[in-house]
């Protein structure tokens, strides 16, 4: 079950795809509902801006997708992060251009693979093709070959490229030392493995964490999918300090 909590007393970390929108087959396919959109808006008012978007999408993705909202963000899994005065924090990173060619010309061909760059990171999506899990594993393991400062993570139909150093929980981390985060109890809501990280952390801390969809997880909350966890949030945005939004009005 989800708890029912004071949604104002919050730092709130949310992920993005399988959390607040449905996977589409493409990255880019992907679309939030105005309504979504608008209940991100005013869960921002209840907790007072301490609210972020934890993501393994480029900022500048997430900003495309929750537009007009620009919110403080984590992008690719931590290795940017924007914090809540607008100052970038990003890590230097290697081009991996030559990886990113290397796998179109491996796997990028197959029908249905795609391969998508980041800053720092790349990512091999086969939700299209699952019947080639394997294939993408081998190309992805094969490009990487001998070197150290990259490592591979295993989420929902794709296969992630990443530098070493990063993270959701990290993160989350850095947000939980500055205003208007700090102080606060934090709530994590993800969907993937990579979100264990950041489960990692709000468990440490004593908050929430909240697991989208089925599978292993250290998160202590669960919601069975995208839309369950949605009317979750709307009811806790709506309800603060015992009142709904009307009664305070």
């Amino acid at each position: 079950m989800l708890p029912n909590i004071e949604i104002s007393d919050f730092a709130v970390f949310l992920d993005l795809d399988g959390t607040l929108v449905e996977i589409a087959d493409r990255p880019d396919r992907v679309r939030m509902t105005r309504s979504t959109v608008d209940l991100l808006a005013v869960l921002r008012d209840r907790t007072d801006n301490a609210l972020a978007m934890i993501s393994g999408r480029e900022i500048q993705c997430i900003d495309r997708i929750l537009r007009p909202l620009k919110l403080p963000a984590a992008g690719v899994h931590g290795l940017q992060r924007r914090d809540a005065a607008g100052v970038l924090h990003a890590r230097e990173t290697p081009d991996l251009g030559r990886i990113v060619s290397a796998l179109e010309q491996t796997i990028g061909e197959e029908n249905g693979i795609v391969v998508e760059r980041k800053p720092g990171a790349a990512a091999v999506h086969f939700r299209q093709r699952p019947d080639l899990e394997r294939d993408c594993y081998r190309a992805v393991r094969a490009v990487i070959g001998e070197r150290m400062d990259l490592h591979v993570m295993h989420g929902k139909m794709v296969f992630e490229i990443l530098l070493k150093g990063g993270g959701k929980g990290k993160a989350i981390e850095a947000f939980l030392s500055e205003r208007p985060f700090r102080g606060r109890k934090p709530l994590f809501a993800g969907d993937d493995t990579t979100d264990e990280a950041g489960f990692r952390v709000i468990n440490a801390r004593g908050g929430v964490s909240i697991k989208i969809g089925g599978g292993e997880t250290l998160a202590h909350h669960r919601a069975a999918n995208v839309s369950h966890f949605r009317n979750w949030l709307s009811v806790q945005v709506k309800h603060v300090n015992g009142m709904s939004a009307d009664e305070r009005s």
